[in-house]
């Protein structure tokens, strides 16, 4: 009787354990709502996709129970592939720094703008809608205290499309009379944020281009060792977007819902709200792509 029992509970266990997911994914399977892609680019911390899907999936799982439909994170490995991804649709909702949102407009005038990111300030008291950009060396480099302290040194941006890593600090250099090209002994390009400081730390580079997230956040990982020479004028924060595929109703749910998420759900994201903002809140930012044209 024993060796009947323990087979009859083994059998159990055993069929149990096969059958949860199969009704998990029956449950998956019935979930009729309409399915759309969000998607960012790879701005911060050098994550791999699948961390910044994690990061984002009780935002979007909460977002998608508010408005009615679902939402699952397509990643891109760099800022061109997600430009291209919302402007082809792809995409149908994004998250996008400021130019990278215009050269996504750029190339369809129909991606709408629906709310942009709120940040705290660098005390935590106050919400806001800019931040700016940095140059950054080490404390430790008695030699460099101003832009022009860099002629001849190694420097980073950090990507073509980046806004405060590379659009704007290069327009403010040119304004200056400084050209990057012949003004740097070398540039470089690593790819993110995290990457330039992490350089610097390293002794790879001189100075570098970034923002004040990525500053705070280096000071976390490196600890207080940078300093900043220059910084930019306020810019707006990132851009939640839509491509016109998504339907109409949805995106005036979103700009309704989202501005009142708990920030709990955006934890170990760089936001910590979101607010109505009109198009002309990037107009700054659109006359420095027209200047480089």
């Amino acid at each position: 009787m024993k060796k009947v029992y323990s087979f009859a509970i083994f059998f159990l266990v055993l069929f149990g354990t096969f059958s949860l997911p199969a009704q998990a994914n029956n449950k998956i399977r019935t979930d009729k709502r309409p399915l759309y892609h969000f998607g960012t680019p790879p701005y911060q911390k050098g994550q791999a996709i699948d961390e910044i899907r994690t990061l984002y999936k009780p935002m979007l799982t909460w977002l998608g129970d508010q408005v009615d439909c679902r939402f699952d994170f397509v990643g891109a490995d760099t800022y061109a592939e997600m430009i291209k991804m919302v402007a082809e649709g792809k995409v149908q909702l994004a998250a996008l720094g400021s130019v990278p949102y215009l050269l996504a407009k750029q190339q369809n005038p129909k991606i709408k703008l629906l709310l942009t990111e709120l940040k705290w300030d660098e005390e935590k008291k106050h919400l806001i809608d800019t931040y700016r950009g940095y140059i950054l060396t080490l404390k430790k480099r008695e030699d460099i205290k101003t832009l022009w302290d860099l002629k001849g040194k190694i420097f980073a941006f950090v990507n073509h499309h980046s806004t405060s890593g590379y659009k704007y600090p290069n327009a403010l250099m040119k304004q200056k009379g400084i050209d990057p090209n012949n003004f740097f002994s070398k540039i470089y390009f690593p790819g993110s944020h995290p990457r330039v400081t992490d350089a610097l730390v390293a002794g790879s580079i001189d100075a570098g281009a970034t923002w004040g997230y990525n500053w705070s956040q280096a000071v976390k990982k490196h600890g207080d060792l940078f300093k900043s020479i220059f910084k930019t004028p306020p810019i707006p924060h990132q851009a939640i977007v839509a491509h016109p595929s998504l339907p109409d109703h949805i995106s005036h749910k979103i700009q309704k819902v989202l501005p009142t998420i708990d920030p709990s759900l955006l934890k170990g994201l760089q936001n910590a709200g979101f607010a109505i903002r009109p198009d002309s809140f990037y107009d700054g930012m659109r006359l420095l792509l027209e200047e480089k044209k």
